[in-house]
């Protein structure tokens, strides 16, 4: 029709460019998602084999009677450096075993979700950290043994204790760190401050003046005041007298009762954080 500018072969070729990308993007997930999958399902049987390979034995060798510390893999004669690998393998396994579970439960299900792909990525260094913290908390504080004779490893320090709690912690990491957090506020724990009483006024004795009164003596009867107590009358500070925490005895200006009106009278508390009290008028009649 004259005047349609409408190209339907223009429509019909970016419906398709879009299409494709949409389905090259689709691709790419897919890819990603499998090569997760793949690297959960190697990196439990890496931390397996590495576990393994670094695992202490006794053994004595020919001609000596102490036996000594062995593995397949001897990369060090320190029993403490030992230990803490294991902890730290121990972790990593458990971290690794939990993270796989996760995505086969939700990859089976069809919901796994993409942007949760850093957390299956962050799941191992988490977990091998809390290890690592546990280790050092229960080392520290409740395993004091000394480790100089490597010999008596596999009696002082049970290697399968250690690699459980790694374990375990890498598994449970939520667990594991709400538990670090009870124990750093149980160590850290300070006092708790009583709480102040804020003062405050039940009423005034006499309950009005009148103008020019030569009685200045004003009781102010209430609940939270101590010897520290200020009270003012307007926006000015008076004398007062500290009786009990329920009186304090205040002396009037001259100027206070010069002409009728209403005169704010507050009670400020002395110590730190008791506040203001609220305000109770004392009318001044004429």
């Amino acid at each position: 029709m004259a005047g349609d500018t409408t190209n339907p072969t223009g429509s019909n070729q970016q419906a398709q460019s879009l299409d494709a990308e949409t389905k090259a993007a689709l691709a790419a997930e897919k890819r990603r998602e499998r090569m997760l999958g793949v690297y959960l399902l190697i990196l439990p049987i890496l931390f397996t084999c590495l576990l393994v390979a670094i695992w202490p034995s006794p053994f004595t060798p020919p001609g000596k009677t102490v036996p000594e510390i062995r593995s397949l893999w001897n990369f060090t004669d320190q029993v403490e450096v030992r230990l803490l690998m294991i902890v730290l393998v121990s972790g990593a396994l458990g971290s690794a075993v939990s993270a796989a579970r996760t995505y086969a439960n939700f990859h089976g299900l069809g919901r796994y979700e993409p942007s949760w792909t850093w957390w299956y990525l962050m799941k191992v260094p988490i977990g091998m950290g809390l290890a690592l913290f546990l280790y050092m908390v229960v080392r520290g504080g409740l395993f004091s043994a000394s480790l100089s004779d490597s010999g008596a490893v596999m009696d002082t320090a049970n290697p399968f204790g250690f690699a459980a709690l790694g374990a375990l912690a890498g598994m449970f990491a939520k667990e594991a760190s709400d538990k670090l957090e009870e124990i750093f506020k149980a160590v850290f724990r300070t006092a708790e401050k009583p709480p102040v009483a804020r003062p405050k006024i039940d009423k005034l004795d006499p309950a009005a003046k009148k103008v020019r009164d030569p009685d200045l003596t004003l009781k102010v009867i209430g609940s939270g005041f101590d010897d520290k107590s200020t009270v003012k009358v307007g926006d000015k500070k008076r004398d007062s007298v500290f009786k009990n925490a329920g009186l304090l005895v205040v002396t009037l200006s001259p100027e206070d009762l010069e002409r009728p009106g209403k005169l704010p009278v507050v009670v400020v508390a002395g110590t730190q954080g008791g506040g203001t009290s609220a305000a109770v008028e004392l009318p001044v009649a004429g």
